[in-house]
This record gives structure tokens, C-alpha cells and sequence, in this order.
């Protein structure tokens, strides 16, 4: 697949740890600056994802992944509880960490039950190699390889110059944005929901 070299190999530095932004909350969640945002969003709500969380849900989240994103693995843990509480995460794949990240991401999305791809995927993650935890798919239909390029065009016009790439809207109705892992304190505001209980040790730089 081709993507913009630019925005790749600042997403690549980010996967393996080398830019701390995107380990840490950064800074607050924004609305972009964009004339185009309602249709930025109405794109969005219209894209191919993996559906977790509440049926009816109190709230709606989305998140641009790549299923070997470290940051997305933490993002995933984190959120969790949220879905238990009444949230519905929307997994947007993308993929460009690694070169079975479309792989990963086909195996995902062409999976029976999606959410239970997405969970072995996590479950399984193997931090010591930045892996995620599922088979990649041997081939990757052209279809589906558009759709992830897309998918990363999509994600930078947002604002976004990596992954975990957060999209919602706040109570008042405006879009919001946020690059990289949040910290857990402000997961309340984007979700919507009061705080939740986690006591994964591997979340602890981020309470």
C-alpha cells in the first residue's frame, strides 16, 4: 500500500515509543480547525468499523487504530469499563506500523464476530515486539486496502497525526479530537460517563 512517507514515518516513530507525545495525555482535546468538519463526520459515521461496547449506547466514541499500535492496545484496555458502563467504541482501521499491520487488520475486519477478533487481538498483544496478538490475514482483498488507506487520510484530516486517534462529540455537540493515549482522568469527559475502575498495571503511567 502507498501512504504519504511524511505522515508514515512520524506515525512509525510514534509506534516504537520514540516520540513521547504520543505516550502521554498531550495536550487537551480540541476541535480541528476545519471547514469541513460535518462532512468529515458524516464520512466518519458512514466508514466500516469494529463495533464494541453498549448496543444503545449513551455515547458514541471512534478510534482510529493500527492493530499492532502499542498506544491503541493501552487505549483499548483503558476503555473497557467504559463499554461495560453504556459507551460504543468504533474501531476505524488503519494500517501502517509495520508490514502485517494490513494483515492484522484484514483478519479483524473479515472475522465472523469482529469484537472477538479485535479482543484476541489485544489480549494477545506482545509488547517486546509491538505485535498484535492475532493472525494476519495471508492476503489482503484490494477492497480492504483501499479502505485502510483511506481510512489514514481520513485520520490526518482530522488533525490526527497518529494512532490512537480519538473522535467524539462532546455534551454540547461539538467535535472533538485527541492524539494518542489519554490520560485515564480524562476519559469521564470524553466518554461522557462517570469515572470507571482500572487497576491494570500496565495503564499506571496514565492515571
Amino acid at each position: 500500500m502507498k501512504f504519504v512517507q511524511t505522515a508514515v514515518a512520524a506515525l512509525a516513530l510514534a509506534a516504537f515509543g520514540a516520540t513521547a507525545g504520543f505516550a502521554a495525555a498531550g495536550a487537551d482535546a480540541k476541535a480541528p480547525a476545519s471547514p469541513d468538519l460535518p462532512a468529515l463526520f458524516s464520512t466518519l459515521k458512514k466508514i466500516d468499523t469494529v463495533t464494541e461496547g453498549a448496543a444503545s449506547p449513551e455515547r458514541v466514541l471512534y478510534v482510529f487504530f493500527d492493530a499492532n499500535c502499542w498506544y491503541c492496545h493501552l487505549t483499548w484496555k483503558a476503555l473497557q469499563p467504559y463499554e461495560r458502563a453504556g459507551l460504543q467504541v468504533r474501531w476505524v482501521p488503519v494500517a501502517y506500523q509495520k508490514d502485517n499491520s494490513a494483515g492484522r487488520a484484514t483478519a479483524v475486519m473479515l472475522a465472523r464476530d469482529r469484537a472477538a477478533a479485535l479482543r484476541e487481538n489485544e489480549l494477545g498483544y506482545r509488547a517486546q515486539t509491538y505485535d498484535g496478538g492475532i493472525a494476519p490475514a495471508a492476503n489482503v482483498p484490494p477492497a480492504l486496502a483501499a479502505q485502510f488507506d483511506a481510512n489514514t487520510r481520513l485520520m490526518q484530516r482530522f488533525g490526527a497525526s497518529g494512532t490512537p486517534a480519538l473522535v467524539w462529540k462532546d455534551t454540547a455537540g461539538k467535535l472533538r479530537v485527541k492524539t494518542g493515549m489519554p490520560r485515564l482522568s480524562q476519559l469521564p469527559a470524553i466518554t461522557g460517563l462517570p469515572a470507571q475502575k482500572n487497576d491494570d498495571p500496565e495503564l499506571s503511567k496514565f492515571r
